[in-house]
């Protein structure tokens, strides 16, 4: 082996220590934070629930996984995939040398899994910036790619839960303001003495639920990107 052989060697073999020095440096220096977020989301019997969505950085190889407690039907891998790579971009920083986990924790089962996207994002940003969100803020809505909020059922039932829960803001995606959904009703008819006629059925409601918001104490606000949605979480201020 020629000298130019062993110098070309060393410097992969340099090269090669380098990198791995730098990615366990990056993953010590820039790993296992994590935050915690709120999530209005429905369980499987139709009433609104609040869960805990928390995403934490550990050493990896740039990966994303998903744990949910209760189990459940619960198709989330996909949106924590997307929101794991948005968060990326609006952080500025890419997980690199580390894991994103999130866990979701609810006290039921819960239903419709791509609502919880844009929490998962905001999260995730929590997470690779070290900052933690405020717990009175909840956001439900798909996340895309492109870090639009797109649309999600079920926002009644949710806003009524983040007024049980303390919720100060809830975030709803753009356009859902007027919220259409149906409404179970019942009709007794008597056309003669002693005999009744009993109908039952579903009609179309239309709620204004920033209205209604502000009847349950809860200022519901429209955003259509998942960057209008930083202030309210990561300032101290109050958001009204």
């Amino acid at each position: 082996m020629g000298l130019r052989d062993v110098f070309l060697l060393l410097s992969l073999v340099l090269v090669f220590f380098s990198g791995f020095f730098f990615g366990v440096y990056y993953a010590v220096s820039f790993g296992e934070y994590s935050a915690t977020v709120r999530a209005a989301a429905v369980t499987n019997d139709g009433r609104g629930a609040l869960a805990l969505i928390t995403a934490r950085l550990t050493p990896g190889y740039g990966r994303v996984f998903v744990s949910v407690e209760p189990k459940t039907m619960l198709d989330t891998q996909e949106s924590a995939e997307i929101a794991a790579y948005v968060a990326q971009k609006l952080a500025g920083q890419p997980l690199g040398f580390r894991d994103m986990l999130f866990h979701i924790k609810a006290n039921s089962q819960i239903v419709g899994g791509p609502s919880a996207g844009a929490a998962m994002t905001i999260a995730a940003y929590g997470a690779l910036t070290g900052k933690q969100p405020r717990l009175d803020v909840v956001i439900t809505g798909e996340i895309h790619p492109d870090g639009s909020i797109g649309p999600v059922g079920g926002l009644l039932e949710k806003l009524q839960a983040c007024a049980e829960g303390g919720v100060k803001v809830f975030l709803i995606p753009k356009g859902e303001r007027y919220y259409t959904y149906m409404e179970p009703y019942k009709e007794v008819y008597e056309p003669v003495p002693g005999f009744r006629i009993v109908r039952t059925g579903y009609r179309k409601k239309t709620v204004d639920l920033v209205e209604e918001g502000k009847k349950l104490g809860v200022k519901v606000v429209e955003v259509g990107q998942i960057e209008e949605a930083l202030p309210y979480f990561f300032r101290t201020e109050s958001s009204s």
